[in-house]
């Protein structure tokens, strides 16, 4: 097929294109003097341009996100045109970023957020039936890490680049004293340049050799834990009833001295689909509410996702009775405006555990003598015999209970769920980008204009998207609107300068 080249950025175009697909500029310029290529009727030509030839990734696991995808590809496109309010509109070029995302990377996320040692990760233990995640993790020494389920066990390893180090490096805070004297024990310097913007590292290796090879990454006891921005963990032998899509994220805590960390989080529990926040059941003071409370300001949009897990239930004095009492009061303090909307919900996704009991019940067998100890303290506190009554004992954890929710309630549903997420964000999309373009509106007006042909194209191919998906169809009939007010006003002149296009298209044919 015969390319055109752009004289401005030298990429090479499709000959139809008459605007260069990297950097908008005129591909025709000699053909025509500047005034007229610099014309409004010209630059409304880019526009429809661009639309008419915007590339769309398929999405192949859903049809209605697929027709979703393809709007919000166009309106990408369309709003990052210059002047048209992308340059003064970072939020919605975020949103537009992360919806196509979203839809191309379908993981169904569900964030475990904490403070320091509140168990999150001997909880992600027990539901993944095998000790993957460090249970010695602090705020330090702490890297975001995912796990999922795979064909094969793997482990892959992303590294900071150097832009995302000097803005970590520079967001220590005054409580980074510990995490500074450690790095320099280690001689953080002195490793740095092998990792840093270090290309993504991915083994495949046996089920049981996935512990040591974490300690790797994540040890507090080598260098090279502070440079990994991201782990993921692919494992094998979970159960058949968690789709690969469905993701477990250990985040780092939100109280992490070095504050880039804390925004990775922040950030995760933004995006989570859903978050489980581990507080210690011993310790439901003001320091559990305000982070319970920092998590339901980044889940504003969807409350009901918010889980809130009291850890370390076996160690209260009298566990039913102290829970039952504790619960009652969460679920009062934690129903309002800036929390669960009902009392229901609020009863509903308000749970205890006590996982490390649960994981040693579960390696009951492999224990020493010594390790079973608290494991038998809890036996008495109910009356139970081991290992006779083990099957009890693990129901009392709650771990089940919590495999259930995220298993009936949310694993299995997760692509109805990730549906209406992406319908949700859809639709926050549209709202911004017309409260945008009403704003915009006098001198838009004048750009929003195409030859005839143009549009005859457009509103067909628009068209066949509206088969797949009713949703799009407001915005596109707002599109359609706005360019017929315009069309009598600019038929003529934009008709002379396809005819002019054409014309210098057939003399160099021939």
């Amino acid at each position: 097929m015969a390319k055109i080249t752009c004289g401005k950025c030298s990429h090479e175009n499709q000959e139809a294109r008459n605007f260069c697909e990297k950097c908008g500029a005129f591909l025709r310029v000699a053909d025509f003097e500047k005034k007229v290529y610099e014309m409004p009727e010209v630059k409304m030509m880019r526009v429809v341009d661009n639309l008419l030839h915007v590339p769309h990734e398929p999405i192949n696991w859903d049809d209605v996100t697929d027709a979703y995808s393809t709007k919000v590809e166009r309106l990408d496109a369309l709003f990052k045109i210059p002047g048209m309010g992308a340059e003064n509109n970072s939020a919605v070029v975020q949103k537009l970023n992360d919806f196509l995302s979203l839809c191309r990377n379908p993981d169904f996320q569900i964030a475990f957020v904490g403070t320091i040692k509140t168990g999150k990760s001997t909880l992600i233990n027990a539901l993944l039936g095998k000790n993957y995640a460090s249970m010695a993790v602090t705020p330090e020494t702490a890297a975001l890490t995912k796990f999922r389920s795979s064909l094969r066990d793997y482990v892959k390893v992303t590294f900071y680049t150097h832009n995302e180090w000097d803005k970590l490096w520079s967001s220590r805070t005054s409580k980074a004293t510990e995490f500074m004297k450690e790095y320099e024990e280690l001689q953080g310097d002195k490793h740095k340049g092998k990792w840093i913007g270090h290309a993504p590292i991915r083994k495949e290796m046996a089920n049981e050799e996935i512990e040591e090879e974490l300690k790797i990454w994540s040890s507090s006891k080598r260098a090279e834990h502070y440079f990994v921005k991201e782990i993921e963990v692919g494992i094998s032998t979970l159960g058949k009833d968690f789709p690969p899509q469905v993701v477990f994220v250990d985040t780092p805590g939100l109280s992490d001295p070095v504050a880039y960390r804390s925004e990775l989080t922040k950030e995760y529990i933004r995006r989570a689909n859903a978050v489980f926040v581990c507080i210690d059941a011993q310790k439901i003071q003001s320091e559990e509410i305000n982070t319970i409370s920092s998590v339901f300001s980044f889940s504003s949009d969807d409350k009901r996702k918010v889980h809130i897990i009291a850890t370390h239930w076996d160690v209260l004095n009298d566990p039913e009775s102290d829970w039952a009492e504790q619960k009652s009061y969460l679920v009062k303090r934690l129903t309002g405006k800036a929390f669960f909307d009902t009392q229901a919900m609020a009863a509903t996704n308000i749970m205890h555990s006590a996982a490390y009991i649960y994981n040693l019940c579960r390696d009951y067998d492999s224990l020493k003598k010594e390790e079973r100890r608290p494991l038998k303290k809890f036996a008495v506190n109910f009356d139970y015999e081991l290992p006779t009554d083990m099957r009890k004992l693990q129901k009392k954890t709650n771990v089940a209970e919590i495999m259930r929710v995220i298993r009936d309630n949310l694993a299995a549903s997760y692509k109805r769920l990730l549906a209406n997420e992406i319908k949700s964000k859809f639709m926050d999309i549209t709202y911004n980008l017309n409260r945008t373009t009403k704003e915009k509106k006098d001198s838009m007006t004048g750009l929003l204009e195409a030859s005839r042909a143009s549009n005859a194209d457009l509103d067909k191919k628009v068209q066949e998207q509206l088969k797949k998906c009713d949703a799009v169809k407001n915005s596109t009939e707002q599109l359609k609107a706005i360019i017929k007010q315009v069309k009598d006003k600019t038929d003529k002149r934009a008709e002379d300068i396809c005819g002019k296009l054409r014309k210098k298209l057939n003399q160099a044919k021939k």
